[in-house]
């Protein structure tokens, strides 16, 4: 099986000057500032790209094995992306829009690219981190959870409902065989 090679330090440039070109281009057809955005090439999994705010600090995440894979698409549709929901995010504040709500799909249309909201990339090659499925029911359904919301409702830290009934979610039943 080939492998993929994550993309290098001259590739990573590349995204960071068309973050900073598509940054200036909201800039003076919306006329209001944006700071600089850091970026890091960090993230893993089947996303290509990410944007965080933690601590009160933004920056985004993109996938150098997915951008490996397929470079131009990903600065063609990827970038734009994630650019879009800071720019959404600085606008509107994320807390008073939709991730991908009207706002945001002016942001990637003034951008040029798409406005979809997820790529349809194979993954062959990639190393993928798979989560492990957990089963929940409510009363009209059974809900697969990831591991992150299984361990938070263990915790006690999270609950989650079901949007169709209303129903707090449950551990299905195991039964160990």
């Amino acid at each position: 099986m080939i492998t993929i090679e994550p993309i290098n330090a001259d590739q990573q440039q590349q995204v960071i000057r068309r973050v900073g070109e598509l940054l200036q281009h909201c800039a003076q057809r919306l006329d209001h500032d944006f700071k600089p955005i850091e970026c890091r090439f960090d993230l893993r999994g089947r996303s290509s790209g990410m944007y965080v705010i933690k601590n009160r600090q933004r920056y985004l995440r993109f996938n150098p094995f997915i951008f490996a894979k397929y470079f131009e698409d990903s600065l063609a549709t990827t970038v734009p992306h994630e650019v879009a929901h800071y720019v959404a995010d600085i606008l509107f504040g994320f807390r008073h829009i939709r991730p991908h709500g009207e706002e945001w799909r002016d942001i990637m249309r003034l951008l040029g690219a798409e406005p979809r909201v997820t790529g349809n990339y194979d993954l062959t090659g990639l190393p993928v981190r798979q989560q492990r499925r957990f089963d929940y029911r409510c009363a009209c359904m059974t809900h697969s959870l990831t591991t992150v919301r299984h361990n938070r409702i263990r915790r006690g830290q999270s609950e989650y409902v079901c949007r169709k009934c209303g129903e707090h979610l449950r551990r299905e039943s195991t039964s160990l065989a």
